[in-house]
Parts: structure tokens; sequence; C-alpha cells
């Protein structure tokens, strides 16, 4: 029993040393962030209330499944982190003792051994370290299942023992077996005694608020527990079905915000002002080219005829004089020298010329544009001889 104890306690203290390196572990602690968003609520911390029931037996001098009996338990804790919890756990009810070391005599055999068993209450409060095993080695801190290392120290209490007290009255128990509880010579005649605990939950979370479990707990107890001095501890096992309500859950943190990726800005391009087209310089219109037109008509006449109609020769002379008014036009008259005389002919060329000068005065040609004169015979402007009865008129 003594090395039972000494592992007991040395697991307590592995329990304690592993819980502390997991709370300073902040990788788990930021690994169920993403976890809680997904839930919509932080899984861890949380508050629990747990109720249990089951079966307990002692380890003594005699065997453990002969002393089974009911007790029930209710405990009130925290989940701190997703690794480390704590709780208040009382648990208690009726525990049996019994004395298999003498034989006794009547309607039974000699030598046949036999229990005598006794009914004794007890109350056992704890105060208990909680390591969710399975968050020390994983990053999903959320699952159906969750398996816990539980290790506490608290205190025993113990009352009602009349049975152990009936039965050594009535068998004459040997002077060995000595009343833990009665002996009031014995500085340890206090039913009050410690209570060192190590044990596992294993826990299924059935909703957000709810989960059922199994826990198996090895509860170290003072000698006297049992009534009954034996120089060794006593030692409890329970094994109890829980169901826990847990409550006290955080919202989940908000997402952070996924940044604003502005769009790229295109730059428009800048458009040049508009520039106003120039102006056309209109280039000064081409003064015109005049051409001079030369101007050369002649009217035949017949013998002795000087009043001859030449309208279409005369309207032609008269236009071209007021296209270009700055030019003269010269009417000359001519005879020819093979009809009458020269002083004849002067004449005859002379009335000529002056009437078509008079004709061209009537078309609106001033008499300072035009020269008229005459050559008569004088000067023969045809070889053929009938030609030379004409006027020839020029402009310049």
């Amino acid at each position: 029993m003594c090395n039972l104890k000494a592992i007991v306690i040395a697991s307590a203290a592995a329990l304690c040393s592993v819980g502390a390196v997991a709370q300073e572990d902040s990788s788990i602690e930021g690994g169920y962030l993403a976890e809680s968003q997904e839930l919509g609520y932080k899984p861890y911390p949380y508050n629990f209330i747990q109720v249990q029931g089951g079966f307990g037996t002692t380890f003594t001098d005699v065997s453990c499944w002969k002393l089974l009996s009911p007790t029930f338990s209710i405990g009130v804790g925290r989940m701190f982190s997703p690794i480390i919890g704590a709780r208040v756990h009382v648990n208690g009810w009726k525990a049996k003792g019994g004395f298999d070391e003498f034989r006794y005599t009547g309607d039974q055999p000699v030598n046949n051994p036999s229990v005598l068993k006794y009914k004794h209450s007890y109350i056992n409060s704890n105060v208990d370290l909680m390591v969710n095993i399975f968050n020390v080695f994983s990053q999903k801190v959320h699952r159906p299942f969750d398996l816990y290392l539980i290790g506490g120290l608290g205190l025993n209490y113990t009352w009602h023992n009349n049975g152990f007290e009936n039965i050594v009255s009535q068998y004459q128990v040997g002077s060995n077996i000595v009343n833990a509880w009665g002996n009031k010579q014995n500085l340890r005649h206090n039913v009050l005694s410690h209570n060192l605990r190590l044990g596992l939950l294993a826990d299924y979370n059935i909703a957000k608020h709810w989960s059922v479990g199994a826990e198996i707990d090895f509860n170290s107890l003072d000698d006297r527990f049992n009534s009954k001095y034996k120089d060794a501890d006593d030692w409890m096992m329970t094994g109890q079905l829980s169901i826990t309500y847990k409550f006290g859950f955080k919202d989940a943190p908000k997402p952070a915000p996924k940044p604003v990726v502005a769009p790229p800005v295109v730059a428009k391009p800048v458009e040049p002002a508009p520039v106003a087209a120039p102006k056309p310089v209109e280039a000064p219109a081409p003064k015109p080219v005049v051409v001079d037109e030369p101007l050369k008509e002649t009217i035949f006449y017949a013998i002795r005829e000087s009043d001859v109609n030449r309208e279409s020769i005369v309207n032609k002379v008269a236009e071209w004089c007021k296209k270009y008014p700055n030019k003269k036009i010269t009417i000359d008259g001519y005879a020819d020298k093979g009809t009458g005389n020269s002083k004849l002919n002067m004449g005859y060329a002379q009335k000529r010329a002056d009437k078509i000068a008079a004709l061209l005065k009537e078309k609106g040609v001033p008499a300072s544009q035009m020269t008229v004169k005459s050559y008569g015979d004088t000067v023969q402007p045809f070889p053929e001889n009938d030609k030379n009865r004409c006027v020839i008129i020029e402009g310049k």
C-alpha cells in the first residue's frame, strides 16, 4: 500500500508539472480560434456543474468485491483553457468494512472463514486539478470525446460506525483489532483525515452545454477510515457515471476583416487641351491675270460702198473696249487702187472709218478710246485688189 501511495503522490506531482507546462503553451490557445469562429462561440473557457453516481469499494484485508457500496458526487468547476481546469468535488454516502481475521463458532463449521461486514457514513471533499490529455498533444481542441487526468487533495470525514462496535462486542474480536474511532487515548481518534486522489474522466460531448462520461478515482485515506488500524493507509476506489452541464461560454471572436484591396487606380490619360485648329489663312485671291486679247477685225466693202451694217463685228469691238477700258483701238479705212482715183479713194476710206466709229460710239465706246484714220489707196493691206476696200479695227 505504501508503494501505491508513493505512485499516487508522484503522479499528482507530474500532473501539476504537465499542467503548468501546457498552460504556458500559447499555441494551443491560438489553435482553437479558427474552431471558435466555426462554432460561433469559444469552447474555452467555461464553467460546469457535474453530478455523478456509481459504486465505491475499499482495499483492505477483505476482498474489495464484497465491500461494494453506492456513492454519489457533485462537482462545480471551471476549464480555464483547452488544457487546464479545476473543480471542487464532494462525494460520499456509505462505505463498507469487514473482518476475515477470525473464525466464529456456532452453526458455522470451524475453520470456515467468513466475512463480517459493517457500514459507516463518509464524505470526501477535494479540490481537483484537471488536465485534458488530448489537448496537450493536439491543436484541435474541440472534439466529441475528451480524456481528463485528475489529481486532487482534500479532507475525508467519517462517522456512524455502530456496526463495527456491534461486531467487536458480539464476536469478541481479538486484541489485534483496534477501534480507531473509540480509542480515546490514541491521538488519532479524530475521524477527520486527509484524502489524496488520482483519477481519469472520459467525457463525451453530446451538445454545446451537455456531456456524459465515466470517472474512476483512487483515494488514499488515513488508516482510520475503516475504523481499524492496520498500520497502512486505507484505499478507496470509486467508479461513477457522470452528467455535466457547461455554461459561461464566450462569443467567438469576430474574424479579422479582410483587408480591402482598393482596385488599382488606372490613371486616365490626360487628354491634351483641345488646340484650336489654326484658321486657314485664306490666301488672297489671286488677281485675275488679265490676258490681253488681241483685237483685229476687218470689215470689207463693195465698190464705192461706205455704209455697210456689220452689227456683229461692231458689238464684238464694243465689248472688247468695255473689257479693256484703258486700251485704245485704231479704226483705219482703206480703198483699192484698181478703181477710182486717189482723191475719191481717200474720201471713201474716211467715210468708211467714220461710220464704224459712230456705231461704236452708239454702243458706249468713248471717242477718247478710238483713233480714226483714212489711208485711202496709199496703203494696200491685202495683195488682192478687191479686199483693200475695207476698215481694219485693231486694239492695243
